[in-house]
């Protein structure tokens, strides 16, 4: 596809559509590009489970549906407005559709270097490769400034200055091998100093499981009740410390300002971990030795999980406490 000749000049105020339909984490990090969108009218194409999450936003004007049951009538909904622009962030086959039935006077997507499926270049008329080796917040942006012609730059994060006394804790995840075993989360949270234990759950499986590391940790904890979207959101707020495996409560705690330390094993935490000092992280190490620049290839497949489930609690503590002494010195520098 080629540009058409009467697109606005990226400088100018436009209307703008974001298409990321999914999942909740993407989406939250995708958020990161709001900032720069600042001075436009933004709309967002999102599956319709997670439609509170964007609507909720205060720099969304209007977030639109999509369902994969009724398919055709979204796209017939997408058709109803016209925009300046239309953003792919997803970059995949799906998100190709989306963008293909939105009346747009320019689509932009990533280019073949950097795509997710390279049938969505067929969707979109200008192509921008970013570097894989960007903290996917960054990716979105670089996207977004590569268009607009100007650099962009995320938010800095303010000093944080509170003890960490509550501390919400997130041990689950969709993706089995992205867990830390139970009894590895009990001996790691029994060691990080006094404070009151907050588990947040999303799913039954995930209640239980806070609930067999609930039992082996001595000191306060709480089981919280399942909380929709927004009541998570403003209960983070309410807390000191985020620890979690990669998942969505980590870019949730980056998009709040909530400090946190993650997690991870077959994922990169310099891509997925929020940005800024006061978000810390540990990696597990890979004892098959291989290497990935986002995800490990075996993430759903791999037999062993062993990059998660051989963490060592002196390692993990010892990390964990260089990231407290670290925001400790930002907060009294």
């Amino acid at each position: 596809m080629t540009c058409p000749t009467h697109c606005k000049k990226p400088g100018s105020s436009m209307k703008i559509l974001i298409v990321k339909t999914s999942s909740l984490g993407d989406i939250i990090q995708a958020f990161s590009v709001l900032d720069a969108l600042k001075d436009h009218t933004v709309d967002w194409v999102v599956e319709e489970k997670f439609l509170a999450l964007v609507q909720n936003h205060p720099q969304i004007r209007k977030a639109i549906p999509i369902t994969r049951k009724n398919l055709l009538s979204s796209l017939r909904s997408v058709r109803q407005e016209r925009y300046d622009v239309v953003f792919d962030l997803q970059g995949n086959c799906k998100s190709g559709l989306v963008t293909l039935a939105v009346r747009g006077a320019v689509k932009v997507g990533f280019g073949w270097r950097s795509v997710r499926e390279w049938p969505n270049l067929l969707a979109t008329h200008l192509h921008y490769d970013v570097s894989p080796t960007l903290n996917m917040r960054l990716q979105y942006l670089a996207l977004i400034e590569a268009y607009l012609q100007k650099p962009l730059s995320l938010p800095v994060p303010l000093p944080c200055e509170r003890e960490f006394k509550t501390i919400m804790v997130c041990p689950g995840s969709k993706w089995k091998n992205k867990q830390l075993p139970a009894a590895t989360w009990a001996q790691f949270l029994d060691q990080i100093g006094e404070c009151t234990l907050l588990f947040v759950w999303g799913e039954e499986p995930e209640r239980a499981f806070c609930e067999e590391i609930q039992r082996g940790v001595s000191r306060r904890s709480v089981l919280c009740d399942k909380m929709t979207f927004s009541e998570w959101q403003q209960k983070m707020r309410e807390v000191d410390l985020v620890l979690a495996v990669d998942s969505s409560a980590l870019h949730l705690a980056g998009m709040v300002g909530t400090p946190s330390f993650g997690i991870f094993g077959p994922s990169s935490p310099d891509l997925f971990k929020p940005l800024g000092p006061e978000h810390g992280a540990y990696w597990g190490t890979c004892p098959y030795q291989r290497s990935f620049v986002k995800t490990c290839p075996v993430l759903r497949t791999c037999p062993t999980g062993n990059c998660m489930k051989e963490i060592s609690v002196e390692e993990l503590l010892e990390a964990f406490i260089n990231f407290v002494a670290i925001i400790s010195n930002n907060d009294h520098s």
